[in-house]
């Protein structure tokens, strides 16, 4: 007699047999991300380096289930777990409204975890993390507010690297928050502080964002709360002085929209999208071109789970045609630009690349794992996620999973790949096959996208852990015990300079049209505080500093050192130059007095102005035709 098992027999080994499959799948996947796993254990060396092994078992096992079980294939089941939790789901969350007073408490409570995690930078907010970028990130806001009610048509024309055109497109131009902070520089406010508390304020921002983002998912002010810290206060944001790679709040903002378009087919989520992407692509292109290729992967996986995706594919045609248009004008000084400076070469993107160890590997400034597991110069600032959020995306990601949630870890492995650059897959495809990536250097900034998709997935992971608390706040005390210990592992130790103040030479130009100005000496250590510095006066400089740079600078810069011999004077004349300011405290006192010495010797420089600040002399000279 032939013994038939009974059903829960029958689905117990089926569900072992599929466990099996899926596990040999993450296996194969494992081996191709990593090159190979090798270990020794107990003496013995294992090693699996071929994908091939894992994944013709995973097929064995497979073929067998079917053939033993009738019934729900591997496929089917995996449809009916993202059934329950798919576009139902999705519409019952999108419907989610926050009150004012709900946005206002999260907005407050924002605002006083950023003081906390950035002190003291608020009590000196005349100081910055290096005098490199951050001046830098002074002069593009203040040069966009400068141009704007000037001659907006010539935005992209700054007064850098003077003759080369449309230099703000050497580096992110940052317009969005240049227009945004634009009415404080008119108003007076000083540059320096107005610059850190709208740095400030990106934590907020981002913060609140992911805020909504969640809320909207889970429908869980908790959930929401601790997905919001972890994504503000994410441990890469505190190793990085750009100021463009602190605007991730437009991100959130794109992925909400993107769901309630899904969920509900409407034109309005549809616009916010492409809305909101044009904001972050005006905001950081960096993070802008990441953000459509990270859309790509978690963008079709909830396409997958989508019953409405019909509906939604109109609204979201319109949202891409909306950014098309509102980022065309931005994005052709680019393409002018890297005509000008070509590719990032495949140095500098490995250079720039992460790998898989410096994801355990935290920044020496932490200060919960700083002394444990700090290391290294480069990479692993970029890419420690900590901890506790891993923890709690390992949570959100045990089965039984959601369209949303598979979407993220989708995403997940997306971002993690494309931040290895030359050691993963994805960007050098990227590369080679999509002309705007190949202007990026730093692959490994897409470590950013990995925290994204860990915050909401932590988000989810709250969510499922208070959902078997009967008592709401026990729910709350929860999220507040989770949110200290997040802020607590990111807390990084910031150190700050002050910036120096403007050299009273430079009141000479005030009053003064617009002319051609050489900053000498010409050392790539003072070129930041140069175009700082042309806030003040406005003038053309043959100087600059930015994220590339054009060939005839270094021409100036290589003449510069032997100025001013017939060959320096020669090369001023030719790029127009009608002024050259000398600053001792860079020259140092006896190779500035050799130079003034040189200089007076010449009938071509005549002496404008001179002032001493600090104990240091500048002079400004006049070059004579």
């Amino acid at each position: 007699m032939t013994h038939v098992p009974r059903p829960s027999s029958v689905a117990r080994w089926v569900a072992l047999a599929d466990a099996i499959t899926l596990a040999l799948v993450a296996l194969a996947a494992v081996i191709v991300v990593t090159g190979g796993l090798r270990a020794r254990v107990w003496g013995v060396t294992i090693s699996l380096t071929g994908a091939w092994r894992p994944a013709l078992c995973a097929a064995l096992v497979t073929v067998v289930r079917h053939a033993a079980f009738r019934g729900d294939s591997l496929w089917q089941r995996l449809r009916r777990q993202f059934g329950p939790l798919g576009d139902s789901y999705l519409e019952r969350h999108a419907a989610t409204r926050l009150t004012a007073r709900e946005i206002a408490v999260v907005t407050g409570l924002m605002m006083a975890a950023t003081l906390v995690m950035t002190y003291p930078q608020v009590q000196q907010l005349d100081s910055v993390r290096d005098l490199g970028d951050p001046l830098f990130s002074i002069w593009r806001l203040a040069w966009v507010a400068h141009q704007i009610v000037r001659d907006p048509l010539n935005l992209f024309e700054a007064n850098l690297y003077y003759p080369s055109r449309l230099t703000l497109a050497y580096s992110d131009a940052m317009v969005l928050p240049g227009i945004m902070t634009a009415p404080f520089f008119w108003l007076g406010v000083p540059t320096v502080p107005l610059y850190n508390m709208a740095l400030l304020s990106t934590f907020v921002l981002a913060g609140v964002a992911m805020y909504l983002l969640v809320r909207s998912l889970t429908g869980q002010a908790p959930a929401a709360w601790v997905a919001g810290v972890a994504f503000a206060f994410y441990p890469f944001r505190f190793q990085h002085s750009q100021m463009e790679l602190m605007w991730v709040c437009w991100m959130p903002v794109v992925l909400w929209a993107v769901h309630r378009t899904l969920a509900r087919g409407r034109w309005r989520d549809g616009v916010v999208a492409g809305g909101a992407f044009a904001a972050q692509m005006l905001s950081c292109v960096y993070f802008g071109l990441f953000l459509a290729a990270y859309l790509v992967p978690v963008g079709g996986t909830l396409a997958f789970g989508s019953r409405r995706l019909s509906r939604a594919v109109t609204p979201l045609a319109a949202g891409a045609i909306l950014a098309t248009v509102l980022l065309l004008p931005m994005l052709l000084p680019y393409v002018y630009t890297r005509q000008a400076l070509g590719d990032r070469s495949p140095a500098e993107v490995q250079a720039f690349s992460s790998r898989p160890q410096d994801y355990l590997v935290a920044p020496k400034t932490n200060m919960v794992w700083g002394d444990l597991l700090g290391r290294g110069p480069h990479g692993p600032e970029d890419s420690f996620p900590g901890v506790v959020i891993v923890v709690l995306a390992l949570v959100a990601l045990w089965p039984p999973l959601s369209v949303p949630r598979m979407a993220y870890a989708v995403g997940l492995i997306f971002a993690f790949d494309v931040s290895l650059g030359s050691h993963g897959y994805v960007f050098p495809v990227l590369y080679r096959e999509i002309v705007p990536f190949r202007g990026l250097r730093a692959p490994g900034r897409m470590s950013m996208f990995v925290g994204l998709s860990l915050a909401v997935l932590g988000g989810y992971g709250v969510a499922r852990v208070t959902a078997h608390m009967r008592r709401g706040w026990l729910t709350y005390v929860f999220a507040a015990v989770v949110s200290v210990v997040l802020l607590v592992e990111s807390r990084s130790v910031l150190t700050l300079e002050r910036v120096p103040p403007t050299h009273d030479v430079y009141r000479w130009f005030d009053g003064r049209p617009s002319n051609v100005l050489a900053e000498l000496p010409a050392e790539e250590n003072q070129e930041a505080l140069y175009t700082y510095l042309s806030t003040v006066h406005w003038q053309r400089i043959l100087n600059g500093y930015s994220g590339a740079a054009p060939l005839s600078y270094y021409e100036f810069k290589r003449s510069m050192a032997t100025f001013p011999d017939e060959a320096s004077m020669r090369l001023l004349c030719d790029r127009g130059t009608n002024y050259v300011l000398l600053h001792e405290e860079f020259y140092g006192r006896e190779a500035y007095r050799r130079v003034v010495a040189a200089v007076g010797a010449r009938s071509d420089l005549h002496e404008k102005a001179r002032a001493v600040t600090g104990g240091y002399e500048a002079r400004i000279y006049e070059l004579v035709r």
